[in-house]
């Protein structure tokens, strides 16, 4: 008996338990889907679910707060919407319908009237450094959307810059010569823009998938761990664990043979994830796709030596199913496969390395969200992941010819 008929052997056994497939293969791909549905991007293709809404109460009724609007309404990013009352968009915004609501104060215009063409250039130490309070203008954003409100808020406020610079202009008579009528009604739409580095940054969903794919593949990745655990508990109830280590063949051959087709289904899972990601959403690889190979090959190198060593660990199928789930999700918490590390602090980024997932997820960012791949940065992460690999089944073999 050698190390490939266990593998063999494993696998058909693999392939006949169903739940296991539905764990490995269908439930990611499930979970992608509704990702895909819930943004509008597969089944229920919606180009609005691609754009921020805003809602407008507008209390100065002017001829400035109308182009204000007007200017909101061309950005393609935003779904902007009037509404009649507060009330109405606070009821708006409490359902979920909209990511924010801005009211347009009654002093609007004659406070941005007041300003001079200097204080619009100096907006950090003259009356704009309120901020768009200073213009009579609220912004309100639904709690669980904090942080994309701060986003919003400072692209609408450029918008706002945009508006009311030709009003301070006309005070100027340097600048009074070159600001014309006609350049007022279309500057919002032709002129130069003033774009600041958030507006650049804004997301769009169709680059969502390039976080949410990689996210769930590595949290997935993961889930091999229980059933690879699952299968060693089969074993010894069964008694085909012992029968195999009074076969003439090493300990070392056999946790092999048992641990390369749990590693084999992982690559299988995450290439098929990637393939559906840029199949069903469009889902970009990044400027060198090639790269991706060597990250998924060491990702599932980590998750099934991981899956080893839980393996040795536990004794019950409750044990599995407590620790097992337990660590899938602490471990995907902690890493950012259900957020953006992006939004991570630094002390959550610094402890997310502590661990594959962190890793993993860092070389994917660097392969599929970067303009150029950095190969030092990829390099870097697929030896940390092969380090991990390495520890955990040097100490899962050691607990392994501990108990046997």
């Amino acid at each position: 008996m050698s190390a490939w008929q266990i593998t063999r052997k494993d696998l058909m056994l693999l392939l006949k338990d169903k739940r296991a497939v539905v764990l490995l293969l269908v439930l990611p791909l499930l979970f992608i889907s509704i990702v895909g549905m819930s943004t509008g991007q597969f089944l229920t293709k919606d180009d609005d679910a691609q754009r921020f809404r805003i809602l407008v109460v507008d209390r100065s009724a002017s001829e400035l707060s109308a182009k204000l609007i007007a200017a909101l309404q061309r950005q393609k990013e935003f779904l902007v919407r009037v509404v009649e009352s507060a009330e109405e968009a606070d009821e708006t915004l409490s359902r979920g319908d909209a990511s924010m609501w801005l009211t347009i104060g009654a002093e609007f215009e004659s406070r941005a009237d007041e300003l001079r063409i200097s204080e619009i250039f100096n907006s950090d130490s003259g009356p704009l450094a309120g901020g768009p309070e200073a213009l009579d203008l609220r912004l309100e954003t639904r709690p669980a959307a904090i942080g994309i409100g701060r986003l919003l808020e400072g692209v609408i406020f450029t918008q706002v810059i945009k508006v009311i610079a030709p009003v301070a202009a006309e005070k100027n008579a340097v600048t009074r010569t070159w600001i014309r009528k006609t350049e007022n009604e279309d500057s919002a739409a032709d002129a130069p823009l003033m774009v600041s580095s958030v507006e650049k940054n804004i997301p769009k969903a169709a680059a969502v998938y390039s976080w949410i794919v990689p996210g769930f593949t590595v949290m997935f990745a993961f889930f091999v761990i229980s059933v690879m655990a699952r299968s060693f508990i089969a074993e010894r109830e069964n008694g085909t664990l012992r029968r195999l280590l009074l076969a003439p063949i090493s300990r070392t051959s056999v946790l092999a043979g048992k641990t390369i087709p749990f590693y084999v289904t992982s690559v299988i899972q995450c290439s098929l994830l990637f393939l559906c990601g840029r199949l069903l959403f469009g889902m970009s690889w990044g400027p060198e796709p090639i790269y991706l190979i060597p990250v998924i090959l060491c990702t599932s190198l980590a998750a099934t030596s991981l899956g080893l060593l839980l393996a040795t660990a536990v004794h019950t199928d409750q044990q599995v199913s407590s620790y097992g789930t337990t660590l899938i999700l602490l471990l995907s918490s902690m890493s950012g496969c259900f957020f953006p590390r992006d939004m991570f602090p630094q002390t959550m980024k610094r402890a997310s390395l502590f661990i594959p997932h962190g890793w993993a997820l860092k070389a994917f960012d660097a392969v599929l969200m970067q303009s150029t791949v950095d190969a030092l940065t990829v390099a870097t992460c697929c030896a940390m992941l092969i380090t991990f690999a390495v520890a955990f089944f040097a100490v899962g073999s050691w607990r392994f010819r501990s108990a046997s």
